[in-house]
């Protein structure tokens, strides 16, 4: 008996611990992790954009350091920026350097110069002073006690870890719906080249893109599920109230964009559905949360705006010029949300940019042909905003700050599509596919996406290796990440294999119906 009963314990705490690894949530944070670590060493140091100005913001603010002690504006290429000092250590003055000859350039990234050692106090600059320290906090830590380089790639380590958490959140939540390969796989799409390699560096728009994922996930669940499982309420009113109060305290457009999934979320649910909600103390603490959360990003915003002072750099600019001048960039800008890399000098594959889109658009154009009306009511403003939200911005910012929209500055926006679409098809079509169909699609989709990140990361590595004059190449290797090249993409590689494993595992609890009534 005791030899029979041993391996059937083994094979129960096998069981177990192939149950826990097995979880959607968990493969999310792991192989998130490791792409983005992908993207954080094979990018060479200060080559996301203004990479140099958000590490020292980092820097400072791990260390105290929330009031400037200089100030000055300066106009480049039509843009302003705003220059904030701060006392650090002055070895993080080098960091522009370390990527200012190559970039925008066809040159590698070999002739970057090394970060410096020098440890006695300075004055630092930075263009990201005015930014809310919400993100900086806790990527900054690193800089606190690793020496060296060490402290740089230990934020961006910090910031992978951070970004990928709040994505695997949005996966735990996708994942407990009954039918869940559909709304994995609108998260999963998420993932875009951009918001994973802005993930993977020092750059608090990485931050707002994951804080929207969760936030727009969680909202659009509790509007969305009509039978909900044990727990679920809470459990999405804690990632709404996550993913909002840190998307409203991220950017100057985050609190409009925390504000845009909670009207969201009203507008899909209707009167009824909203009712029953707000009868649950999660979802009372949650807007409690959501509240407090938002204003405090407003405090902060006005404390901003008293530590410099700056008049109008183009008060001649007009309205209409600047409205043509963004409307005929914004095919750009939306090119720009699947990647626009480095200082916006890394173009990825034309491929890897249709893949994106034709996984997205499968999901939108089938979520159109089966939502309600107030459901395809929210889905077209998301579409049209993409478009709307620059124009409105820039005609309004463009006196003070001139023309500089990226695509990147919508993503939190954006990726509320695939969000939404995913729970959409889970909800209003899963019931009606092929079991096979329904799982095999997703999954098959993911895939797909797999391959267009392969493409952007090695567009990527040709770009740093050897300058990008030799876009098929692979030699001669000019510059080489820590660890070399192949060693990166083994870990990108592994990262990707898992997201598709969250999209194809199928756990026993999404099966969970309600006990019949007594």
């Amino acid at each position: 008996m005791i030899l029979t009963a041993e391996p059937s314990r083994v094979r129960r705490a096998g069981k177990r611990v192939v149950g826990i690894l097995g979880r959607p949530w968990l493969l999310a944070l792991v192989g998130f992790f490791l792409v983005s670590m992908g993207w954080a060493f094979a990018s060479p140091m200060s080559t996301s954009p203004d990479e140099p100005s958000h590490m020292v913001k980092a820097v400072a603010t791990a260390r105290g350091e929330f009031r400037n002690v200089s100030s000055r504006h300066e106009i480049t290429n039509g843009f302003e920026k705003t220059w904030l000092g701060y006392q650090l250590p002055a070895k993080y003055g080098t960091l522009d350097a370390m990527s200012a000859c190559f970039r925008n350039t066809l040159l590698s990234a070999a002739c970057g110069e090394k970060f410096g050692t020098d440890n006695s106090t300075a004055v630092v600059e930075t263009s990201a002073g005015n930014n809310n320290p919400a993100y900086y906090l806790p990527v900054g830590l690193p800089s606190l006690w690793l020496p060296g380089l060490g402290a740089l790639y230990g934020m961006r380590l910090a910031s992978a870890l951070l970004n990928s958490a709040l994505l695997a959140a949005a996966v735990g939540i996708a994942a407990g719906w009954r039918r869940p390969g559909w709304p994995v796989l609108g998260v999963i799409a998420c993932g875009t080249p951009m918001a994973l390699f802005l993930s993977g560096t020092v750059n608090s728009n990485g931050m707002e893109a994951t804080a929207a994922v969760l936030a727009w996930t969680s909202g659009m669940s509790l509007a969305l599920d009509d039978d909900p499982k044990p727990g679920q309420v809470t459990r999405r009113a804690i990632g709404l109230a996550v993913g909002g109060v840190l998307l409203a305290n991220t950017r100057s457009l985050g609190i409009a964009f925390t504000i845009s999934v909670v009207v969201a979320l009203v507008i899909i649910a209707g009167r009824r559905k909203l009712a029953w909600l707000v009868r649950f103390r999660a979802v009372q603490i949650m807007l409690g949360v959501l509240v407090l959360g938002c204003v405090a990003a407003f405090l902060w915003n006005r404390y901003a705006a008293t530590l410099d002072t700056s008049n109008l750099s183009f008060p001649t600019l007009k309205a209409g010029v600047v409205f043509n001048e963004v409307l005929w960039s914004s095919g750009t800008y939306i090119m720009e949300v699947v990647g626009e890399l480095g200082w916006l000098d890394v173009a990825l594959p034309p491929g890897t940019i249709i893949a994106w889109y034709a996984v997205a658009g499968l999901l939108i154009v089938c979520a159109f042909g089966v939502a309600r009306w107030r459901e395809a009511l929210v889905a077209a403003v998301l579409v049209v905003g993409t478009v709307a939200i620059p124009l409105i911005a820039q005609v309004l910012e463009a006196k003070r700050f001139g023309i500089g929209w990226q695509g990147r500055y919508i993503l939190a926006w954006v990726l509320g599509l695939p969000v939404l679409a995913g729970l959409l098809m889970a909800r209003r079509v899963g019931a009606h596919l092929p079991s096979a169909l329904e799982r095999r699609v997703p999954i098959a989709a993911t895939i797909v996406l797999g391959f267009a990140g392969l493409g952007a990361f090695y567009w990527s590595m040709t770009r740093y290796a050897h300058g990008g004059w030799r876009k098929y190449g692979i030699t001669p290797i000019e510059w080489s990440p820590p660890g070399g090249w192949i060693a990166w993409w083994i870990v990108y590689a592994i990262g990707l294999a898992i997201l598709v494993a969250a999209v194809a595992v199928r756990r026993r609890d999404a099966l969970w119906r309600p006990p019949p009534a007594p």
